[in-house]
């Protein structure tokens, strides 16, 4: 039974996906936008435009999956659809964390996949060779993780509050800078044939500890919301 909660959750995000393709391609138009406009402004130096790859579409990437995700269980809890997980989770006793997790999942990859995909072709306005790029590709898997995670918890406290996307970026963003510190701290190591182990190290700690904890708290919230 809990296999088939965990189905119809993922499914059904899938399926509004598919109908609602304008949405997927949204968030890689964003992102693509972000980064091909900012190489503009600057002289054509292509080791300057290397060194700052690797920020430059982290900010993209972290602006493209926010922006995708701030909203992410308002239309859920004005429908009722988090009653009805809670009214599973009691006739089941499936954890209310599970659903959850399984919903950030199809969120991560609904909201970050399209993005990866355009990634690369991107880096190359900026001159990437092939390390770098695997390097920034793995630090914006593990990044893009962690900030949906996250999201997700204030997307869960703030509920269906008028305005709650604009507090849900306010909350997140303070959250999200160490990630976005050591994935670009990665990518300048790896421009510049330097070790990048410990950044990585540290951005699949962060993803850990997020997978831990997120989704219980996310929980909390989204019972409180319900409640309230």
């Amino acid at each position: 039974m809990t296999g088939r909660l965990l189905r119809a959750i993922f499914w059904r995000e899938w399926s509004k996906a598919v109908r609602q393709p304008a949405d997927l391609v949204w968030h890689a138009l964003f992102f693509a936008v972000v980064t091909v406009l900012f190489p503009l402004s600057l002289k054509p130096d292509p080791d300057t435009l290397r060194l700052l790859a690797p920020g430059v579409l982290w900010v993209g990437t972290l602006l493209a999956v926010l922006l995708a995700s701030a909203r992410m269980f308002e239309d859920d809890l004005r429908n009722g659809w988090i009653d009805q997980w809670l009214l599973a989770c009691r006739a089941t006793g499936t954890p209310l964390a599970l659903l959850v997790a399984a919903r950030l999942a199809a969120q991560w990859l609904l909201t970050a996949l399209p993005v990866l995909a355009v990634a690369p072709l991107l880096a190359l306005q900026f001159g990437l060779e092939a390390w770098p790029l695997a390097v920034l590709m793995a630090s914006l898997a593990l990044g893009t993780a962690v900030l949906v995670l996250i999201t997700g918890v204030a997307a869960a406290l703030a509920g269906d509050l008028r305005g709650a996307a604009l507090l849900v970026m306010l909350i997140v963003l303070p959250l999200v800078a160490p990630a976005l510190i050591f994935g670009a701290m990665a990518g300048h190591h790896a421009v510049r044939a330097e070790p990048v182990g410990a950044e990585l190290s540290l951005l699949g700690a962060m993803l850990a500890v997020a997978l831990l904890v997120c989704p219980l708290l996310a929980a909390v919230g989204l019972k409180a919301a319900v409640e309230s």
